[in-house]
């Protein structure tokens, strides 16, 4: 027997840990009530993981209005493409446009749309964008914080299942004589993307957490070689 998110108890349902967040102005629950119907979830980007981004992103950005904050990270997803989709290195830029058209409906003035709208449209990795505004750096710290840590391993395994990799090559599980393929193989996206982000962050709480994470990972992958019996990877 299966349980949905609908069959939990109301207090343990991902939505409840938005609660606060959409607390903190009314228009959010517009906000969110839009995100709902344009957004597909998938295991590693749900209503959870807006949540976490949402204190992220407010940590990181002590200065910034905290609803443009929460609105940033609630939308910074709203078009959520597979991993393996040939427009993927464009959902940024097409969520960016999808919220600086929306948000002045939901009562949010142009400006702060637009300001809103820059920080999505430069968050993602992919894009390989350097935020321009205290906001932009929050969300693109605070969304690839989520990437690390122990919640990291578990959302890249999430997605791997759904792909349908593989979870390591057999007898090059690090990539040492191959290129890593992260198509392919689950654990490869550490070494194409996941322990190449401590050094990218911009604020200083965001810098502190990703060197923590980054260290959770890497004894993640120390205790994996230990279990496959090889030398873990380098640094």
């Amino acid at each position: 027997m299966t349980t949905s998110a609908a069959d939990c108890p109301p207090d343990a349902r991902p939505d409840a840990l938005l609660a606060p967040l959409l607390a903190l102005d009314p228009r959010l629950e517009g906000v969110w009530g839009w995100v709902q119907g344009q957004m597909r979830p998938d295991a590693a980007h749900d209503s959870a993981h807006l949540a976490r981004v949402a204190r992220w992103t407010l940590r990181c950005a002590p200065d910034v209005p905290p609803a443009l904050a929460v609105a940033a990270a609630l939308t910074h997803d709203v078009v959520n493409l597979p991993k393996n989709h040939p427009q993927r290195a464009q959902a940024s830029e097409l969520s960016a446009q999808a919220v600086q058209a929306t948000l002045p409906g939901l009562g949010f003035a142009p400006a702060d749309a637009r300001e809103v709208a820059l920080a999505v449209r430069d968050h993602s990795y992919s894009r390989g964008a350097v935020p321009q505004t205290p906001l932009g750096a929050a969300l693109q710290d605070a969304d690839r914080l989520d990437a690390l840590g122990a919640l990291g391993v578990l959302r890249v395994a999430g997605v791997g299942g759904q792909l349908g990799r593989a979870l390591l090559h057999p007898t090059d599980p690090w990539a040492q004589g191959r290129d890593p393929d992260d198509l392919a193989f689950t654990v490869d996206h550490f070494f194409t993307k996941l322990l190449r982000l401590d050094g990218t962050f911009h604020t200083a709480p965001g810098q502190a957490e990703a060197r923590r994470r980054t260290r959770t990972m890497r004894a993640f992958l120390a205790e994996l070689a230990s279990e496959l019996e090889v030398d873990p990877p380098g640094e």
